[in-house]
């Protein structure tokens, strides 16, 4: 009967768990081909700003945790909570634009690709999400390790404002000045947010004009070599290069079939080829050896680089990723990837990895808000694979790569941690300090935990 009653009040879609439907709704809420058995009592599929407060206020009369679905993009599904509502976000997505004030005013589930496109067609940009299929609302939420974050920062930093529903049911503001106590929770906060965010205002930054890539691939061999020249020259680059090392198996022909590589791409967000050939000279003269290939200056325009991500992460696949920050040697660190990396039971398996530099004197620590956790090495498993029959040998992989490199850890980044499997890497995706406020606000926001806050 109270299914009935929210169903009465709402423009969108309740599915409940005995429906015949129901199966089908909840697997297609997750973008990882391996689904978790875990069951929502209740789906609401929203379809406006009045059915999530009418959600919220019919989930506190009938006592039932929320958990808030953008698009199910994140690996391990921690929106896939047993017998809670399942508040899915999927059809709030709309995009308005200000090119003159260079300030976006969004809705949660607008995907990275098609906000940087549209952006594009005013000369405009953000710091989106490196997978094209993300959307804003749990990238930024989990703080937001986008495109060119050396130069617009984490991507959670730009937001100007939020649009917030409480555990009350209240609608309310959130911003440096209006209720900053919720500003600040909700940059970085991550899936365990005390609240939902239906809006969002953006800073816009203009859209690089000559945005360049130079790659080089090594035999998996070289990377001690790699990740010493790579830590030497860091300090050096400009903010606006963006550098990876990659270690995958490379079917092309400048190895043999399967091959394992290490790839070292840098990509410049640049305005002009002249500023581009500048700022990536260092990688058209490498003086290392053994190089196979080297891919230089090569137009790279955001589309270009989300057709990259997607050949990487190709969807429909079975996913099991972990990610850490830190403070060690890039070389120890990257030295027990590489010998992990060489038991990979998927080809299709990746090992990522960031050198920040140093920051230069004189620079701001980060803002203040809940995003704390950084290092100066970054890295994430990812192992990728088809079958189900192989999910013990995947799992099992990425599992044994994270403990070897538990010694090294000093944190996790929210956005890719399984926070399902290891509840810990929630804890630990911040300074001890910012977590205790974290708690000590959802505890405030919502005393009567109506909201699932991870433990």
């Amino acid at each position: 009967m109270l299914t009935q009653t929210l169903q009465a009040s709402i423009a969108g879609t309740v599915v409940r768990r005995q429906d015949p439907e129901y199966e089908t709704v909840r697997q297609a809420l997750i973008w990882n081909a391996r689904k978790p058995d875990r069951t929502p009592e209740l789906i609401v599929q929203v379809a406006d700003v009045d059915d999530v407060i009418a959600a919220v206020k019919f989930a506190r009369v009938k006592g039932m945790k929320i958990v808030v679905r953008g698009s199910g993009h994140h690996w391990c599904a921690p929106v896939l909570r047993d017998d809670s509502m399942l508040l899915d976000l999927a059809r709030l997505n709309r995009v308005e634009i200000d090119p003159e004030a260079r300030v976006a005013t969004v809705q949660p589930v607008v995907y990275s690709r098609d906000f940087a496109r549209q952006l594009a067609e005013v000369g405009l940009a953000f710091p989106v999400g490196h997978c094209p299929s993300v959307p804003l609302s749990g990238f930024l939420l989990g703080g937001g390790l986008g495109w060119n974050a050396g130069a617009w920062g984490v991507s959670c930093f730009s937001l100007l404002s939020v649009e917030i529903v409480t555990a009350e049911g209240r609608l309310v503001t959130a911003s440096d000045t209006e209720n900053p106590d919720l500003f600040w929770a909700v940059r970085g906060g991550g899936p365990g947010f005390f609240g939902v965010v239906t809006q969002y205002r953006l800073r816009l930054y203009s859209l690089p004009k000559a945005i360049t890539t130079s790659k080089l691939t090594f035999p998996l061999e070289q990377l001690p070599a790699v990740v010493r020249w790579v830590a030497e020259i860091a300090p050096t680059l400009p903010s606006h290069v963006e550098c990876t090392l990659l270690l995958a198996n490379t079917p092309s022909p400048v190895a043999a079939q399967g091959e394992k590589v290490c790839i070292l791409s840098a990509t410049a967000f640049a305005d002009t080829e002249a500023e581009a050939a500048g700022a990536l000279s260092a990688f058209a003269h490498c003086p290392l050896a053994h190089c196979l290939r080297q891919d230089l200056q090569v137009s790279t325009p955001f589309e270009v680089l989300f057709e990259g991500m997607d050949r990487l992460y190709p969807q429909g696949r079975r996913y099991a990723v972990d990610t850490l920050w830190s403070a060690s040697s890039p070389e120890e660190v990257l030295t027990i990837a590489q010998r992990h990396f060489v038991s990979a039971p998927s080809r299709d398996s990746l090992i990522l990895a960031s050198i920040l530099p140093p920051p230069p004197p004189g620079a701001l620590p980060l803002p203040d808000a809940a995003f704390s956790m950084v290092a100066p090495v970054f890295l994430a498993c990812y192992a990728i694979w088809e079958a189900a029959d192989q999910d013990s040998a995947n799992t099992d992989w990425v599992r044994n790569l994270m403990t070897a490199l538990e010694p090294l850890s000093v944190g996790h980044y929210l956005g890719e941690a399984d926070i399902i499997a290891h509840p810990s890497r929630l804890t630990h995706a911040f300074s001890r300090s910012h977590w205790e406020r974290l708690r000590t606000l959802g505890r405030q926001y919502d005393p009567d935990g109506i909201f699932d806050h991870f433990g």
